[in-house]
C-alpha cells in the first residue's frame, strides 16, 4: 500500500507572477505548520507562479496530519492549507484538509 498524500495546488489568477517562497498548514491559536521537506515530484520552493501557467503543487504527507490531529486533539476542519508570498502575503485555502 502506498503514502497518502494531501495535495494544496496554488494558481495564480492575476496579471503579474507572484513568488511563493513557503506553505503549509494553519492550526488554531494562530499556529502553523511549515512543510520544510517536499516530496521530490511536488513544486519545489521558492517558485515564480506566472499568470495562467499551470498550478504549482505541494504534498504533505496525511500520516503526518493525522498524527497532529492524534496528538493535538485539532479536527481536520480546522486545518487550512496555506501559502506564503515573497511579499509577505499569506494566501489562505477555501477549504479545509480533505481527511476524515
Amino acid at each position: 500500500m502506498g503514502d497518502h498524500f494531501v495535495s494544496v495546488e496554488a494558481v495564480n489568477t492575476g496579471d503579474q507572477p507572484i513568488a511563493i517562497t513557503s506553505w503549509g498548514i494553519e492550526l488554531p491559536g494562530d499556529r502553523r505548520m511549515f512543510v520544510t521537506r517536499g516530496e521530490n515530484w511536488a513544486t519545489p520552493l521558492p517558485h515564480v507562479l506566472a499568470p495562467g501557467a499551470p498550478p504549482a503543487r505541494f504534498l504533505i504527507r496525511a500520516d503526518e496530519l493525522r498524527r497532529v490531529e492524534r496528538e493535538q486533539r485539532i479536527p481536520y476542519t480546522q486545518m487550512r492549507p496555506y501559502i506564503g508570498l515573497a511579499d509577505g502575503t499569506v494566501v489562505r485555502a477555501d477549504r479545509s484538509v480533505p481527511l476524515a
